[in-house]
């Protein structure tokens, strides 16, 4: 446990406490957990089961920033949407999530970076 947090207060991450955050930062930070499982679901246009397995296997420990509930952030919903693409396309859910893993580390034009 950070020193900013107390027991009892989850922390997201390494971040600081969310109530420590102004709420527009948070609103506007593409790492902040704000969607429900069940938003991210409707979002991507599965079940919400369905999506529990998947992210499973991307993030086996996925935010729980209040109440236990999963929530996911912006980039957590991108992630898993280009899973679902993937398994779409006839990956399994591990395959996909290696894939979008290295995807994730190509730049717009494709060509890998150094380093």
């Amino acid at each position: 446990m950070s020193p900013r947090t107390t027991p009892g207060t989850p922390e997201r991450r390494g971040s600081t406490a969310p109530a420590e955050r102004p709420w527009r930062v948070r609103l506007d930070d593409p790492d902040e957990p704000l969607f429900t499982i069940a938003i991210t679901a409707d979002l991507l246009g599965v079940g919400t089961q369905y999506l529990r397995r998947l992210a499973d296997v991307l993030d086996p420990s996925p935010s729980r920033p209040s109440g236990n509930q999963r929530r996911y952030s912006r980039n957590d919903v991108v992630r898993l949407g280009r899973a679902y693409e993937l398994v779409g396309e006839g990956h399994n859910a591990t395959s996909a999530h290696r894939i979008a893993e290295l995807e994730r580390h190509l730049p717009a034009d494709g060509e890998p970076t150094e380093g």
